[in-house]
C-alpha cells in the first residue's frame, strides 16, 4: 500500500512540476521582445530640395499625414511641423537656402538620435516620389 502512495505522490508532484513549467514558459512568451533601436546620424536626417519653401512644407506635411505618423503642432510661417512617430516627437523643419533651393530636416525632440532610421528615410521617400505633385488650394 505504501510503494502504491509513494508511486501516486510521485505522480502527482510531476504533473504539478510540469504544470508549473507550463506556465513559465507562456508568460515568457507572452512578454515583448525588446528591440535594439540603431543610431541613426546625423547626416541622415538632413536634405536638400530644389523645391521653393512652401512646397516643401506642403510635402512634408503630407508625408506625415500619410505615413500615419500623428501631427502634434504646425507653424506653416517658420516651417515647423511637430510629429509623433513609434512613441517619439520629432520635429519637422524646412529652411529656405535660397529661392529656389530648401532644406528639410528631422530631429528628434529629444536630442536623441537613437531611433529607428526608416523614419526619415520614409519622409524622404514620399518627398521623392511626390516631387512634381501641383499644390492645390481646398475650398469649401
Amino acid at each position: 500500500m505504501s510503494k502504491r502512495l509513494l508511486t501516486i505522490f510521485a505522480l502527482i508532484a510531476g504533473l504539478l512540476f510540469l504544470t508549473t513549467d507550463c506556465r513559465a514558459e507562456s508568460t515568457t512568451d507572452k512578454t515583448p521582445k525588446q528591440t535594439q533601436t540603431a543610431y541613426t546620424s546625423y547626416h541622415d536626417c538632413i536634405r536638400l530640395y530644389k523645391l521653393p519653401f512652401g512646397k516643401l512644407y506642403f510635402l512634408a506635411l503630407s508625408a506625415a499625414n500619410s505615413l500615419g505618423y500623428e501631427i502634434k503642432e504646425m507653424q506653416s510661417r517658420n516651417g515647423y511641423i511637430i510629429i509623433e512617430a513609434e512613441g517619439r516627437e520629432f520635429l519637422l523643419n524646412t529652411n529656405v537656402k535660397n529661392k529656389s533651393y530648401t532644406y528639410l530636416k528631422l530631429a528628434p525632440c529629444d536630442n536623441n538620435y537613437y531611433f529607428n532610421p526608416q523614419i526619415p528615410k520614409k519622409i524622404f521617400n514620399y518627398i521623392d516620389l511626390n516631387f512634381n505633385m501641383d499644390i492645390k488650394d481646398l475650398k469649401f
